[in-house]
C-alpha cells in the first residue's frame, strides 16, 4: 500500500491502493508505467506472492502433517515404540521427549486428547490395536530398540509384547536392530496391574538363562514404593510407620519396610505399623496371606478415616507414630487424610503422600515454607516411576545402581570418585544394567532358580568357594566380551585410546582384580533379596543359609 501510494503520481485511492496490494498476493503483476515503479512496490511485487506461497505451504503441511508422520517411520530406526497413551503412558512419552529419544504412540482410542499432543512434539501416532502385527509392523517395531507395553490391561500388554518378541526374533536380522548406541536387541517392557503376577512373569523370564533376554514387567505400585523408602527413609532407631489407605503402594511400602527392619533392627523389637483404613482388618489380613511372614516382624493396629481415630493416634505415647505415608489411589482422600495426619501428629514426624495426577494440589501442599502451610511432603507416584531409567533398566534398574554403589565403595584409597548414578555415563550406566541381566545366566549355570522373596533370611544365601570362582569367571568373561565389542584392546591402561590391561583370562588377573568380580557375585543374594526375589537351590532340599548350610 506504501508502494502503491508513492506509484505513479501518487493520484491513486485508498480503495485502488488496497486492491492493488491484494492482487500482488495472487500473482497479479502490478501495472508497468512509463516511470518507475519506485522501490517499495518494486519489493512488494515479488515479496507477496513469496509469502502468500510459504503460507500456502504451511496449511498443506499443517492438514497433511499427521499423514506425513507415519509416512516418515519406515525411515525410522532405534526409536522407542510406546503402546497406550493413558496417564503412564503419556508420563513415558514426556520423559523421552525430554531425552531426546525418537518415539512412535500406538493408541487404539483416536479420541483420546493426548494424540494431538504427541502429533505436535513430532512423534507420530499410529491408531490401532498394538495387539494386531499390522498395527506394530506400522509402527516400526522390527527396527525399534524398545517396545513399551503400558496400557490398563495387563493382559493385553502381554500379548503386545509377546507379539512384538516375535516380529523381531522373525526380522531376517536376528534381531540386532541399530538403536542409539549401535547394535541393539528389541528390548521390551510391559506394564503388569497385579504385583504377584508381576514377579511370576519377571521370574520366568529370569530363570530362562537367556544372555540376549529382552523381556521384562514391572509394577507401578512396587516401583514406587521402592522410590517412595528411598526418597523418604524410615530413619529412626525404634520406628513406629502409619500407612493411610492401604492400597498396592501401601502394601508395597509396608512389605520393603519390614524387610529393612528385620536386616538392620537393633534387637528382636517387632516393627509397629499402623493401618489407617475403613477396611484396615481386611487389607492386613490380604497382605499377610500374600506375605506370611510379615506376621512376625510386624505388630500391626488399626485405625480408621474417621477424625476421631486420627484425633487418637496424635495420643499415642507407649511408641509414638515416628513416619506417616498416605498411600492411596484416590488423590482427594490422599489430600484429606495427610491434611488430617498433618494436623495430629508432631512437625518432626513427616508426612508423605503420593499424588498420581493433582499436581496442582499437590504443589498447594509442599507450600512449607509460606505461613499456615500444610508441610505435607508429596510423592509424585507417575513422574517418579515413569522414567527413562524404567525403560533402560527395567525392574533390575535397582540392582544396576547397587552394583554402580558398591563399585564406588571399593575404590582404593586416594582414586578419584566415580560419578553418582544420575551422573554415570550412558556406556557405565548400561554396563551395570546389563551385568545385572546377566545374573539370571549365572544362577542357571549352577542349578538355582530365582523365586519370589518368601524367606527372610534369603539375602544370607552362601556360594560354595568352587561357585564363587565360576560365578566370578564367567563374570569376567561377561565383561571382557562388552568391552572387545567396545573395541577395546589389550593394553596399558588408557581409557582415550581403549587400551585396558584386564583383558586376559581369569587365571591371569592379579589377585586383587580378581576378587572384584567375586565380591560383586557374593552379593548377588542380597541384591536380589532388595527386589523382592530369593535365590533356590533346585538340586537341595534345604535353603543354602548359614545356619543350614549344606555340604555339596
Amino acid at each position: 500500500m506504501w508502494g502503491y501510494g508513492s506509484y505513479g503520481h501518487g493520484d491513486h485511492s485508498i480503495s485502488d491502493a488496497v486492491y492493488g496490494a491484494v492482487k500482488l498476493f495472487f500473482l497479479h503483476a502490478a501495472p508497468q508505467p512509463e516511470n518507475n515503479v519506485g522501490i517499495a512496490l518494486d519489493i512488494a511485487r515479488f515479496l507477496a506472492p513469496l509469502v502468500a506461497g510459504w503460507a500456502a505451504l504451511i496449511a498443506v503441511v499443517s492438514v497433511f502433517r499427521d499423514r506425513v508422520q507415519q509416512l516418515l517411520i519406515p525411515f525410522k530406526q532405534g526409536h522407542v515404540v510406546v503402546c497406550g497413551l493413558g496417564f503412564a503412558g503419556f508420563e513415558l512419552v514426556r520423559k523421552l521427549r525430554a531425552a531426546g529419544y525418537r518415539v512412535v504412540v500406538i493408541e487404539s482410542d483416536e479420541a483420546n486428547p493426548r494424540i494431538r499432543t504427541c502429533r505436535n512434539w513430532g512423534f507420530p501416532v499410529v491408531i490401532g490395536d498394538a495387539q494386531l502385527s499390522a498395527t506394530l509392523e506400522a509402527a516400526g517395531v522390527r527396527r525399534a530398540s524398545r517396545l513399551l507395553a503400558v496400557t490398563s490391561d495387563s493382559v493385553a500388554n502381554t500379548e503386545i509384547l509377546t507379539l512384538a518378541r516375535r516380529l523381531a526374533d522373525h526380522s531376517g536380522r536376528s534381531r540386532r536392530i541399530f538403536g542409539r548406541n549401535g547394535g541393539h536387541v528389541l528390548r521390551c517392557l510391559a506394564r503388569i496391574d497385579d504385583p504377584g503376577l508381576c514377579v511370576l512373569l519377571r521370574i520366568a523370564e529370569f530363570n530362562r538363562g537367556d544372555e540376549q533376554s529382552v523381556v521384562d514387567f514391572f509394577n507401578i505400585d512396587t516401583v514406587a514404593a521402592r522410590l517412595l523408602l528411598d526418597q523418604h527413609p524410615i530413619q529412626a532407631r525404634y520406628p513406629h510407620i502409619a500407612v493411610a489407605h492401604l492400597d498396592g503402594i501401601g502394601s508395597e511400602v509396608v512389605f520393603q519396610a519390614a524387610r529393612h527392619w528385620h536386616a538392620e533392627r537393633p534387637d528382636d523389637q517387632p516393627l509397629p505399623v499402623t493401618v489407617i483404613d475403613d477396611h484396615a482388618s481386611d487389607k492386613v489380613a490380604a497382605l499377610i496371606a500374600r506375605h506370611p511372614a510379615l506376621e512376625e516382624i510386624c505388630a500391626f493396629s488399626y485405625a480408621s478415616t474417621s477424625m476421631r481415630d486420627i484425633d487418637r493416634l496424635a495420643q499415642e505415647t507407649d511408641r509414638p507414630i515416628t513416619h506417616a505415608y498416605v498411600t492411596g489411589y484416590r488423590d482427594e482422600r490422599n489430600v484429606e487424610a495427610a491434611l488430617n495426619l498433618r494436623r495430629v501428629l508432631p512437625d518432626s514426624v513427616p508426612v508423605v503422600a503420593t499424588i498420581s495426577r493433582a499436581y496442582g494440589v499437590a504443589e498447594l501442599l509442599e507450600e512449607k515454607a509460606k505461613p499456615g502451610g500444610a508441610g505435607v511432603t508429596v510423592f509424585r507416584t507417575l513422574q517418579e516411576t515413569c522414567s527413562v531409567e524404567l525403560v533402560e533398566g527395567g525392574s533390575l534398574e535397582a540392582v544396576a545402581q547397587e552394583i554402580h554403589r558398591r563399585y564406588c565403595l571399593m575404590q582404593p584409597e586416594g582414586a578419584p570418585t566415580p560419578p553418582p548414578w544420575p551422573e554415570l555415563p550412558d556406556a557405565l550406566k548400561e554396563s551395570s544394567r546389563a551385568q545385572a541381566r546377566h545374573i539370571g545366566v549365572k544362577l542357571r549355570s549352577l542349578g538355582c532358580v530365582i523365586a519370589p522373596l518368601r524367606n527372610w533370611q534369603a539375602k544370607d544365601f552362601q556360594f560354595t568357594d568352587a561357585e564363587l570362582d565360576k560365578l566370578g569367571s564367567m563374570e569376567h568373561d561377561r565383561w571382557m566380551q562388552e568391552k572387545l565389542a567396545a573395541g577395546w584392546t589389550l593394553g596399558d591402561e588408557d581409557p582415550v585410546l581403549k587400551k585396558d590391561p584386564h583383558l586376559v583370562p581369569m587365571a591371569e588377573l592379579p589377585p586383587d582384580v580378581a576378587e572384584v568380580d567375586r565380591i560383586f557375585v557374593r552379593a548377588i543374594p542380597e541384591m536380589l533379596a532388595a527386589v523382592g526375589l530369593e535365590i533356590v537351590d533346585v538340586t537341595q532340599s534345604a535353603p543354602r543359609y548359614p545356619a543350614c548350610d549344606l555340604a555339596r
